[in-house]
């Protein structure tokens, strides 16, 4: 690490900022690139633990501690690895990791990869395994319990690609075959080059079954609903009017069922409560538009009162080159009936807002790399106290 990346790790270390009701403490994590995280809790001690995946030679998981996070003594081989989604693929109580692996821009090969954690703590590597799809320029990678047996399966989408040699970069879904280390591809209606922008899983409609929504930046977005026979229906809600950027599934409004919230075309935050009549999303609820770029939101109970909350990170367009992020990110907390008050969150981080994900359900991890520049990593938490505006 450089000696400006120690400086700015250390003064980050103790930061807190004070900005309309809203303190929070930055913890440091790491200075690397993000292309995305895996955050789950991998050692089984009622703490997610952080992966940040970013071409970085030195990827590793990062273990929470009560003294802060400490990373593991296990560093991954090096790959182009883009996204890691956890789960428990072999069900023997072990957090394990599916991560995408790009394949040279198009022109060569870079199989995906399947890791099994042992009962040691160490990951392992495992071949022949079938979820490869070497040939694609793999993107997000999500786990989803597609065929209703309990074991997780995954969809992953790729960046659409005309390779010279003829092999396809589409999205697939692979059917974990009862041990976690052997997957079968099953082709349906979401298999094909349906968008690499976002996918998450989760019940919609309410039958029980993990469905499945897809961005595409090139197209509309798709709403997937399983169709328990070993396909999916395509719904078409009101909320699939605007291209999504990024697309989060969440109780919003504290009804049972899953609702949406998405960052859309036009530079929006909105979000859609689910009616509950086949997955239907028939009216934004709440809607803000910002004024910096919007490059990623997470949900999560950030001020621990019962409602959830929104975090949005927020970038000036010109951040990649200068590296200063004049946009101040947001957070929006629930006030309940379907109202949300918007904090702005000024930062003086180095690197560019550009990734977040929610960390036991209270806290932040806010990426400041990004594809293509290296940043800060910090971990955001609130005082107990932090209130609505």
């Amino acid at each position: 690490m450089s000696a400006f990346a120690k400086a700015v790790a250390g003064a980050a270390i103790a930061l807190q900022f004070v900005s309309a009701h809203a303190q929070y403490h930055a913890r440091f994590i790491e200075t690397s690139k993000a292309w995305g995280s895996a955050v789950a809790d991998f050692n089984n001690d009622g703490h997610d633990d952080i992966f940040i995946t970013g071409h970085d030679t030195d990827d590793r998981i990062w273990y929470w501690t009560a003294a802060g996070y400490r990373p593991s003594e296990q560093v991954l081989v090096w790959v182009d690895r883009h996204d890691c989604a956890p789960a428990d693929f072999n069900r023997d109580g072990r957090m394990d990791m599916y991560c995408a692996v790009g394949a040279v821009k198009g022109t060569g090969e870079g199989p995906n990869e399947v890791w099994l954690q042992d009962p040691n703590g160490v990951f392992v590597l495992q071949t022949d395994h079938g979820a490869e799809d070497r040939y694609g320029s793999s993107r997000i990678p999500v786990t989803l319990d597609f065929n209703h047996d309990g074991y997780p399966d995954i969809y992953l989408t790729n960046e659409r690609r005309d390779r010279a040699d003829g092999n396809l970069s589409i999205n697939r879904l692979f059917i974990n075959q009862g041990d976690g280390a052997h997957f079968v591809e099953a082709p349906t209606i979401a298999t094909g080059e349906k968008g690499s922008a976002c996918a998450v899983a989760g019940d919609v409609n309410g039958d029980g079954w993990d469905d499945l929504l897809v961005c595409d930046l090139e197209g509309p977005p798709h709403v997937y609903l399983n169709d328990q026979a070993g396909n999916f229906t395509e719904a078409y809600p009101a909320a699939v009017h605007k291209k999504w950027r990024q697309v989060q599934l969440a109780d919003m409004n504290g009804d049972g069922k899953l609702d949406l919230v998405a960052l859309v075309e036009g530079n929006d935050l909105e979000i859609w409560f689910n009616a509950g009549a086949g997955g239907d999303f028939p009216a934004a609820d709440y809607t803000n538009h910002f004024s910096f770029t919007a490059k990623s939101i997470t949900v999560g109970d950030f001020n621990r009162d019962g409602k959830p909350d929104v975090y949005a990170v927020l970038m000036n367009v010109d951040c990649p080159q200068t590296l200063s992020d004049l946009g101040a990110d947001a957070l929006f907390l629930g006030l309940g009936n379907g109202q949300w008050g918007k904090t702005r969150l000024n930062q003086s981080f180095a690197g560019c807002g550009h990734l977040a994900d929610t960390v036991d359900g209270d806290k932040v991890l806010l990426m400041n790399g990004g594809i293509s520049w290296v940043g800060p990593n910090y971990v955001l938490s609130w005082q107990p106290w932090l209130s609505a505006p």
